[in-house]
């Protein structure tokens, strides 16, 4: 996609794949939950100010609440499981689900967090 709306859909492909928003070569995560602080790339800083990534976790809550009740309406809709035993499928999914996504709503929070203050930037060609 060329122009501006190819560079956004591009940041935040990136986030999902956990790469610098900015170039897409750059490692986000130096571990499974701790972040680089900067890209080993192109030097572009993940955390801009501190307590920037609580809204990852409001991504996390998000992206656990449309999966869990989600897969919830899907499996009442269509398998003739009980209520109950839906919810031994579904209660541990959303107490492990926030682990398995934490890094997925880390990349997609940097992507938007860039995005919001990125957009006056000469974005680097790749």
């Amino acid at each position: 996609m060329p122009g501006l709306l190819g560079e956004l859909v591009d940041s935040l492909h990136r986030g999902l794949q956990l790469r610098c928003p900015c170039c897409g070569y750059g490692q986000l995560f130096a571990t499974r939950f701790r972040t680089h602080d900067r890209c080993s790339v192109c030097d572009e800083r993940f955390e801009r100010e501190p307590g920037q990534w609580f809204g990852a976790v409001y991504v996390n809550l998000c992206l656990t609440l449309l999966l869990v009740a989600g897969g919830y309406l899907l499996t009442r809709t269509f398998t003739p499981l009980t209520p109950v035993q839906q919810l031994w499928i579904w209660i541990p999914l959303a107490v492990i689900g926030p682990l398995l996504l934490h890094r997925s709503s880390t990349g997609l929070w940097t992507s938007l967090v860039f995005i919001g203050e990125g957009l006056y930037l000469r974005w680097p060609r790749r």
